[in-house]
């Protein structure tokens, strides 16, 4: 009798999984059904709507939205829930993406948080002007320090310092740090108060005390700098982009043709792409690609020009007339493929090319 009865309690065991398995086979993947079942894993896969308070700057830490105002500091997991916050008093907030993690800072004030996966690092009382990152995660801060106009200070992956090079003839405006992290180049302006300024270059080797390389250029201030890869930099200006070689070696310039500089240039590891147009409108402007040795890899025209541009790696993403367009560097050439209607405020691009939305107090993935 004690047997029937283990045998029939096997059975039934066995036929329970059955059952689940067939229920729930779909969902038993990486993450899924049986991971759920076990406990693995902190946070839901599924991405739903993120909400948010107005006011807010954005970036994405891998997939997760990161959220700044001058309050609060905010770091949501995939399914959209708070994931970790920190009250801040920031008066002019910003931040920086550093691979799968983002700086928060306040230039004006004396703080700056490291975000990543598992959550927000404790503050860090550093008076911060800018940064700049790569993608394995280390970064520099440029700081405001007695006894130097500023000091450029490198941080490895793990949020330890590991070089500084102080600047104490000139305030640091622009920082690049290569994607291998053994070099850094930075930009200042030169000239005196009241006289007409010109920018300088610094081509750094982070693993020791060299200058590698200067250059100069008349009549501009930096914009944007950026290192795309171990042998290159470029520097935006309101005029033109500079390239070079991470040494100092000037290898071309590329003009605007008359045309203003619109928004914000976006240098990603594949290309720099920047918005011109005749007027601050936006109307009949036009979206240029560049590659890091100047070539230019495509061109699209607006009419009533775009209300948000985002880019990571070979994907720009577009919001222009209540329609979003996702470009797409293929072949040394920028495809573009028109995504429909949109009534997304701003957008933001992951590194694996998805699409977040920004709407007024929410933020979704595209699912097209």
């Amino acid at each position: 009798m004690r047997k029937l009865i283990t045998y029939l309690l096997m059975a039934a065991a066995v036929m329970t999984v059955v059952i689940l398995f067939v229920v729930y086979r779909d969902e038993i993947t990486e993450g899924g059904f049986i991971s759920r079942l076990f406990g693995g894993g902190s946070e839901s896969e599924e991405e739903g709507r993120i909400t948010f308070d107005e006011g807010n700057i954005f970036a994405l830490c891998g997939s997760r939205l990161v959220a700044l105002s001058k309050d609060r500091l905010v770091l949501y997991d995939r399914n959209g829930t708070e994931r970790d916050s920190r009250s801040v008093a920031f008066d002019s907030p910003a931040l920086t993406v550093a691979g799968d993690k983002v700086l928060a800072y306040d230039r004006d004030g004396q703080s700056v948080y490291a975000a990543d996966a598992d959550g927000i690092g404790n503050e860090e009382k550093i008076p911060v002007l800018n940064a700049a990152g790569n993608e394995r995660g280390e970064y520099v801060l440029v700081t405001d320090e007695i006894g130097y106009r500023s000091v450029a200070r490198l941080y490895d992956s793990k949020n330890r310092p590991r070089f500084q090079w102080k600047s104490g003839e000139r305030m640091i405006w622009a920082a690049s740090l290569s994607p291998s992290g053994r070099r850094m180049a930075v930009a200042a302006p030169t000239g005196e108060s009241g006289q007409t300024v010109g920018l300088r270059l610094t081509f750094l080797d982070t693993s020791s005390e060299e200058i590698l390389g200067e250059a100069e250029i008349p009549d501009e201030l930096p914009l944007a700098l950026a290192s795309p890869d171990n042998n290159h930099v470029c520097v935006i200006t309101e005029s033109g982009v500079s390239f070079y070689t991470d040494d100092g070696l000037a290898l071309g310039r590329t003009g605007y043709g008359g045309q203003t500089l619109l928004g914000t240039p976006i240098a990603t590891s594949e290309a720099v792409f920047l918005t011109l147009g005749r007027n601050t409108g936006g109307q009949y402007s036009q979206l240029i690609c560049l590659s890091y040795t100047g070539a230019e890899l495509g061109r699209v025209s607006f009419t009533e020009g775009p209300t948000a541009i985002a880019a990571e790696g070979r994907v720009c993403a577009v919001l222009e007339a209540g329609v979003l367009t996702r470009f797409t560097l293929d072949g040394g050439a920028l495809a573009a493929e028109e995504l429909g209607p949109c009534a997304a405020r701003g957008l933001l691009v992951s590194s694996d090319g998805r699409i977040l939305l920004l709407y007024s107090g929410y933020a979704e993935w595209y699912n097209g």
